[in-house]
């Protein structure tokens, strides 16, 4: 066998995962602390992943965006894309963010994975409405 039979990428692609999500894996995109965030939200999902988004906002713009997890790749790979999306849009813009948009944006992730996006995107959720009842901007 060839030696780049067993590169990362090749075992991510041949299990569903793109070239694109497999690119994000490797480069950790967004992964780690963020020094003083303005919000912080943590969801555990009931497969016992945790993601933790912290958001540095300016009134209702999301200015950056960064995550930590406990979980599996596709937890990453959906946390990389939903950082990069929600990037300097707006509460509201960034509430329109749906399933498709991630999925898009990964260009691919194997469908066991699918409960990863729904799991970033709904940390996003409770993030925002938290924030909106605690007096922010978000409407």
């Amino acid at each position: 066998m060839e030696e780049t039979e067993y590169h990362p990428f090749n075992i991510l692609q041949n299990i569903g995962y793109s070239k694109k999500a497999s690119l994000l894996l490797d480069q950790q995109l967004n992964f780690g602390r963020m020094e003083k965030p303005d919000i912080t939200i943590r969801h555990q999902s009931d497969c016992g992943d945790l993601l933790i988004l912290y958001l540095k906002i300016d009134k209702e713009n999301i200015l950056n965006a960064q995550y930590e997890y406990i979980g599996c790749r596709g937890l990453q790979a959906a946390a990389s894309a939903l950082t990069e999306l929600i990037k300097g849009k707006t509460f509201n813009e960034a509430s329109k963010i749906e399933f498709q948009d991630i999925l898009n944006f990964l260009e691919g992730v194997p469908e066991a994975k699918y409960e990863c996006i729904h799991l970033a995107l709904n940390t996003l959720g409770e993030g925002m409405k938290n924030y909106y009842e605690k007096g922010g901007y978000y409407k």
